[in-house]
């Protein structure tokens, strides 16, 4: 995120809400002010705010721009993999 402005936080609420939506395993969120933590931006290769990075066993997945909800829930469906039926 970049500060606190009204943008950021309603990418903020778009990706609880989706974690608590989700229906699977807990969610770890950790939300990082480029300006406060330049070090984790690096970390991370964030290169554009909002930046949602999805952390898995094997994988790193971003959702850049446009955090919404919807966005957000997709972003999960891809991390997760295809379902078998």
């Amino acid at each position: 995120m970049r500060g606190c402005g009204a943008r950021s936080l309603d990418a903020i609420r778009a990706v609880r809400r989706a974690c608590d939506a989700s229906g699977s395993a807990p969610h770890s969120l950790r939300i990082i002010d480029v300006f406060n933590e330049p070090a984790l931006v690096e970390k991370y290769r964030v290169i554009a705010t909002p930046t949602l990075v999805t952390l898995g066993g094997s994988y790193e997945r971003r959702l850049v721009g446009n955090v919404s909800e919807q966005g957000v829930r997709a972003h999960f469906e891809l991390a997760a993999g295809p379902t078998a039926a």
